[in-house]
């Protein structure tokens, strides 16, 4: 056999070879000291009933982008979220009563909605998933809702996937002895949104600065 040929049949051998396929291994399951701290953080969380944070929020779709700072006031019967952007381009206000929820804008424009979800399609376009993100900046999944969780070694949470959202935690304070996110990111294939918390109010009388 000639030299070329020789060549062309080591080529094409080659070519046909199969290449292996990477093992992929599952995540290593949690193990029962972060199970344990897990729960009984969780515990300390949903004893939580009012909440107030303030932050920087960036809300980014595939056309359009927004920033401002976000104030929240999470109160047993309902809430009262603030945004705010620079210049008060964009700027309005939820608030959360029995009748539903009502939008405000800064211009003086008003909306009313049965949920908040729907005024936030209807006004800005955003599929933004309010109810759950309430449970979310806590660091807690939205309940009674299906999940996938992943712990930190120290058994808070890393990041969940819930419906169609994918939510991180990259880093938490300690807020009176509890550990509360400082960092929220979530995004799904028609959002991305990036929340750092600098201050929460727990309970209306623990709180904690920048």
């Amino acid at each position: 056999m000639t030299r070329p040929l020789i060549c062309l049949v080591a080529l094409f051998l080659g070519a046909c070879a199969t290449t292996p396929s990477p093992v992929i291994h599952p995540p290593k399951p949690p193990s029962q000291e972060q199970i344990q701290a897990w729960q009984q953080h969780r515990q300390l969380v949903n004893n939580i009933t009012n909440w107030t944070l303030t932050g920087r929020i960036v809300v980014n779709t595939e056309d359009d982008g927004w920033n401002g700072e976000l104030h929240w006031q999470q109160r047993v019967d309902g809430y009262g979220i603030q945004f705010s952007a620079p210049f008060g381009q964009g700027a309005f206000q939820l608030d959360s009563g029995d009748a539903g929820v009502e939008m405000r804008f800064s211009d003086g424009k008003t909306f009313q909605a049965l949920d908040a979800e729907s005024l936030l399609l209807e006004q800005l376009g955003w599929n933004f998933p309010l109810s759950g993100f309430q449970y979310w900046v806590t660091g807690l999944p939205q309940p009674e809702s299906p999940s996938v969780l992943s712990y930190r070694l120290d058994g808070r949470l890393a990041s969940l996937r819930q419906g169609k959202w994918r939510v991180t935690f990259p880093e938490y304070a300690t807020i009176g002895g509890v550990m509360m996110p400082r960092k929220v990111f979530l995004e799904n294939h028609e959002l991305n949104v990036r929340l750092v918390i600098d201050r929460w109010v727990l309970d209306r009388d623990t709180e904690k600065g920048a």
